[in-house]
């Protein structure tokens, strides 16, 4: 089974001069989120609060989202909130390709791994008539495609899964960063649990900041969890969501101006290559004509660090490619001069690929 976190860590020794690998936002913490969290130390604010989180984040969540603020549980960070759920089902069901966490933390706690997977060919919509889990864990924006579903495959989805009796995980941490119309889950079904994240909008990535929204017994439910596990989220860093949260409109279009363009120029750059142009999120999930471990190690022998496609389960001829990072022009560039070289030499040499399906489920 790949290991992304030993890759990640090869890439930190190397210190490659573009970093296209990790989905760390590279744009700064808004001075006025870090001035508030400053103040709230000096306030003394340090002790430990509600398990639920503070009411008046919760409130002001509740306000942003259009829902009532006891269907809203805060967390420190969004995987723990997954974990909860994950903790409780009996089978998970990921559609594919995925962020590898639901499926390492699946396997910590036991639980059977279903995997759904999509095709670039059918530009990575899932199909789960066939579903045969109690929990449907998805993901749009997707990490790592950049699709985000129409309401109507959205409808499709939803209305699958309830009809057989499984609750739905919606991860929308990239929620902010669609391109496109974004349809939250919750408003097309109730059997929904969405949990999103103040780390990719408002790169708060190490204040560990997420929250969850679902029925009020879930909630109590995912709350016994915390009280289990992690208590409860420092004041302080609940006092930066609040400023974060007033903030919100204003970094919403700029932030997502910025990841949007960010798309469009790798886009051109990469056009006429295999990938579906991102609709959200900061990714590029491309086809490589080699085996995308070697195809990524190639990379990284040239300065440029992206993951290999099995970091996001069975696509060994795929990488991603990160678009918040430092050194992307040059790394793209890079990138579209080793694709091409790559199919010169297949050319050339009549070399045939690799496609031994390196079977890394669960991995992400």
């Amino acid at each position: 089974m790949f290991n992304v976190y030993e890759f990640f860590n090869r890439i930190n020794e190397v210190k490659p001069e573009s970093r296209l690998d990790v989905g760390q936002p590279d744009i700064p913490v808004r001075v006025e989120i870090i001035e508030e969290t400053i103040e709230s130390l000096r306030r003394g604010e340090t002790g430990y609060t509600n398990t639920g989180g503070i009411r008046e984040l919760r409130e002001k969540i509740a306000e942003v989202e259009g829902v009532s603020a006891d269907k809203v549980i805060i967390a420190p960070g969004a995987k723990i909130l997954i974990a909860a759920e994950i903790a409780s089902a009996r089978r998970v069901a990921v559609v594919s390709p995925h962020w590898n966490a639901y499926s390492l933390i699946a396997h910590q706690f036991g639980k059977e791994v279903e995997v759904i997977r999509t095709t670039i060919e059918e530009k990575w919509t899932p199909g789960v008539e066939d579903i045969k889990a109690d929990l449907l864990i998805i993901n749009y924006p997707n990490n790592p495609t950049g699709r985000v579903l129409s309401a109507k495959e959205l409808r499709g989805i939803l209305e699958a899964a309830e009809e057989k009796g499984v609750k739905v995980l919606s991860d929308e941490v990239y929620a902010e960063l669609s391109f496109t119309r974004f349809t939250p889950a919750r408003e097309l079904c109730e059997n929904v649990v969405t949990v999103k994240s103040f780390s990719k909008l408002y790169s708060m990535t190490g204040f560990r900041l997420g929250y969850a929204i679902g029925e009020r017994d879930e909630i109590r439910r995912i709350q016994r969890f915390i009280e289990s596990t992690v208590t409860c989220v420092p004041p302080f860093v609940q006092k930066a969501g609040i400023k974060a949260l007033e903030l919100r409109e204003e970094l919403s279009r700029e932030v997502r101006k910025i990841y949007l363009e960010r798309a469009r120029m790798a886009s051109k750059v990469l056009g006429g290559f295999d990938f579906v142009e991102p609709e959200g999120a900061f990714y590029i999930f491309l086809r490589t004509p080699q085996d995308g471990m070697a195809f990524a190690e190639r990379l990284l022998s040239k300065g440029v660090a992206v993951f290999p496609g099995i970091a996001f389960g069975d696509y060994p001829n795929f990488i991603r490619i990160s678009l918040s990072g430092r050194g992307l022009e040059r790394g793209l560039r890079i990138i579209r001069e080793e694709l091409e070289c790559a199919l010169e030499s297949r050319a050339t040499e009549g070399w045939e690929g690799s496609s031994r399906g390196v079977s890394v489920e669960g991995s992400r």
